[in-house]
């Protein structure tokens, strides 16, 4: 692809970013939310990585746990309708492409997982990244949110993801080191937007 087809991509996935972040404000009635925030600055002063993630809903927990106040976050039910519809989401890509080994979580399964997360939703977009980065975006929205999502911006990019899952669910069945990503959302461009319209219609 051409210099200018690449910047035209990535800007309108900024466009894109920005425009999600806002609606985000809306469906979360509050300011604390981001794009482009770094995940570990000034994490007591330690020199460590610090990812910077796509799109972020505090609030954050930079200096303390704030597992119950999630807890609270996810008793409102407007926060909750609009989970399920991204579980939902992310059911129905796995089994798009998944022949049965995957089990995709439920709801209830993800309000347990990650509970000294590091802020509410960590969202990745991902666009013209390798499979390598497809790895670090994967693990860094599982880790740092209590709900972590992935956007794949392409069908290709889906179906990268669903492989990688079923990678690391492979790696816990046979017994290997691996990383839990049950708590991790497959959900496309579209299937965002039109969970975004509906709550917020």
């Amino acid at each position: 692809m051409g210099v200018l087809g690449g910047r035209f991509r990535n800007d309108h996935l900024k466009i894109y970013q920005i425009q999600l972040r806002d609606r985000l404000k809306e469906i979360f009635d509050f300011e604390d939310v981001y794009e482009e925030w770094a995940a570990m600055r000034d994490e007591y002063g330690l020199s460590i990585y610090s990812p910077r993630l796509d799109i972020v809903v505090g609030p954050f927990a930079t200096h303390e746990q704030l597992g119950n106040t999630y807890d609270d976050m996810l008793r409102n039910p407007v926060i909750e309708s609009f989970l399920r519809k991204l579980v939902e989401c992310n059911k129905v890509n796995l089994e798009r492409y998944e022949d049965g080994f995957v089990r995709p979580s439920e709801y209830e399964e993800i309000l347990f997982t990650n509970h000294n997360a590091r802020c509410f939703l960590s969202i990745e977009i991902e666009h013209m990244v390798s499979r390598k980065h497809l790895i670090g975006g994967a693990v860094n929205a599982s880790a740092l949110g209590r709900f972590g999502i992935i956007i794949p911006w392409s069908d290709e990019k889906l179906k990268a993801f669903v492989k990688l899952v079923r990678y690391f669910r492979y790696l816990r069945y046979a017994e290997k080191n691996t990383f839990d990503t049950s708590n991790l959302l497959i959900v496309t461009k579209e299937q965002m937007d039109n969970a975004v319209i509906e709550i917020l219609n």
